[in-house]
């Protein structure tokens, strides 16, 4: 076993600095290995070495220039280094690379949401138009528009999360939970506190190996 997959194994039992040591050994022999740097990368992004993960991403970009990917998990390594221009950027470049996955849309919004209400608003009802299973995205347009005083459509989103992922409130959960929608819409600032991360949520270890078999290939 070489140290790229050695560096898989680690980081599927998330052992992320231990992946890092096995996955840098490895590039120093293939410095420009891009399952390698990918995977790195993200480790780097796991544990909180963002400027890292950016430089890892931005050498593969340099030979794959046209991948959606590449551009969204760069921007989430952007945005949780606190670089919010750069962060869109890219997320809106993986939007133009990769127009009909839900994703772009989804990840773009949960951005947009901290700085651009409006426009988080109309990505999330971009991406559940192309994928209207998306529970996540339904509870976070329904955050998002709670916020904007928008209190019955907020509460159909929020139905038509629960029925996707199979939850029932009764009528008590449902009394208390519109107490807490009434309360919440005197408050400025609800949206962070309980919005679901869509990128933890999204992008999974199963994801980042699928999506190397089909791209590093090339």
């Amino acid at each position: 076993m070489n140290g790229l997959e050695k560096g898989k194994v680690l980081f599927e039992k998330q052992e992320y600095k231990e992946a890092i040591i096995e996955l840098t050994n490895f590039l120093l022999e293939q410095k420009n290995n891009a399952d390698a740097l990918y995977i790195r990368a993200i480790c780097f992004r796991k544990i909180e070495a963002f400027e890292k993960s950016i430089a890892d991403l931005s050498t593969i970009l340099i030979r794959l220039p046209d991948e959606a990917t590449l551009f969204c998990e760069r921007g989430i390594s952007y945005f949780y280094n606190k670089n919010m221009n750069a962060a869109l950027i890219d997320m809106n470049k993986a939007v133009a690379l990769d127009p009909n996955n839900p994703f772009r849309y989804s990840s773009r919004a949960y951005i947009r949401a901290n700085i651009d209400v409006e426009g988080a608003i109309e990505d999330y009802k971009k991406a559940i138009e192309l994928d209207p299973e998306d529970a996540i995205s339904l509870n976070n347009l329904g955050l998002l528009e709670e916020n904007v005083g928008k209190m019955s459509s907020a509460k159909n989103r929020f139905n038509a999360a629960n029925k996707i992922i199979g939850y029932y409130p009764d009528k008590r959960d449902e009394i208390q939970e519109n107490k807490k929608i009434e309360n919440q819409s005197q408050e400025k600032n609800t949206i962070g506190k309980i919005m679901l991360n869509v990128f933890i949520a999204k992008a999974t270890r199963k994801e980042y190996f699928a999506y190397l078999k089909s791209i590093f290939k090339k």
